[in-house]
């Protein structure tokens, strides 16, 4: 906030009302440019789902045909886990994942073997609900409430439907 009167660019409420009349013909401008440009991506995804679309699908009836023939010939991989070959390399990989079926059991266990490296715990504050404590309660804990006046500005808009 400026201090002092001799810092202002306007000198008076009318050059304010014209920065706000300049305010809503760039608004109106940006608009029609952020329209403008969402129509052109719209367009642009419009040819790219038009054009990636068929190779897509070649590409995974292509990875299902790949992976099905593997498959079929698996006992060729006990020595080596792949085959390499001139234009990429197929093989098996030992994965592993976890199946929780009943999550609040799970926890519950976790917690009664003293697992608890292996939950993840977030707090956070929740402003709004401190919203609804008076400032006494606020102070208690080490909060305040930070009232100010804070500027703000609206555009009158003349709408004509037609």
């Amino acid at each position: 906030m400026l201090k002092s009167k001799e810092l202002l660019v306007f000198r008076n409420w009318d050059e304010v009302n014209q920065a706000l009349k300049e305010l809503g013909d760039i608004d109106r401008r940006v608009t029609r440019l952020e329209a403008d440009m969402n129509s052109k991506i719209n367009d642009i995804k419009a040819d790219f789902e038009r054009d990636a679309t068929p190779l897509i699908n070649r590409k995974e009836q292509l990875e299902k045909n790949v992976q099905a023939f593997t498959e079929c010939y698996q006992e060729e991989f006990v020595a080596s886990k792949s085959k390499k070959f001139l234009y990429g390399t197929v093989g098996f990989r030992k994965t592993s994942n976890i199946v929780v079926r009943n999550v609040k059991a799970i926890i519950e266990a976790i917690k009664q073997n003293k697992m608890d490296d292996c939950l993840i715990i977030t707090e956070k504050i929740n402003k709004e609900e401190l919203e609804k404590y008076d400032d006494k309660s606020l102070e208690k804990i080490g909060a305040k409430r930070n009232i100010k006046d804070k500027f703000f500005y609206e555009l009158s808009i003349e709408r004509v439907d037609g």
